[in-house]
């Protein structure tokens, strides 16, 4: 079951308007939509026992991650719809706003999925303990 919920997407700023929707009722099963694909592929990722924690923090990790997978899975939908509506009419409209705007939200879903995949967690006396990633690239000896 999805950890984020329409109304979670219509607070980030998404309307029917930017998605050529003529009704809330036809924008609400669009997000849920996006959002029961999103949680698949979350779910997916970081594994069903994650997933579904009602632990702290693992569980808001999860649900921040959720919403930062729709977003941006919002936003792509978003600027296919922008180069829709300017195909063939001779202009060029740049999508780099939309573009930057989905990488925020990418960036900001791996992190939690980092967290959540760690299992980063911190105590009362705010101690904190993960995993850490290294790059793969070798330093040269001298």
């Amino acid at each position: 079951m999805a950890k984020v919920i329409n109304q979670d997407i219509k607070d980030l700023g998404f309307t029917k308007e930017l998605f050529n929707k003529a009704d809330d009722n036809s924008f609400s099963t669009f997000i849920d939509n996006i959002i029961a694909e999103q949680s698949l592929i979350l779910s997916g990722r970081v594994g069903s026992s994650k997933y579904n924690s009602t632990d702290s923090p693992t569980k808001d990790y999860v649900k921040m991650a959720e919403k930062c997978l729709v977003a941006a899975e919002m936003v792509s939908r978003r600027i296919n719809i922008i180069l829709q509506n300017i195909q063939g009419s001779g202009q060029e409209i740049g999508t780099s706003v939309e573009k930057a705007q989905k990488k925020d939200y990418v960036d900001q879903a791996e992190s939690w999925i980092a967290k959540i995949a760690a299992s980063v967690t911190a105590d009362s006396s705010s101690f904190a303990s993960g995993v850490l990633t290294t790059s793969h690239f070798e330093v040269p000896s001298a």
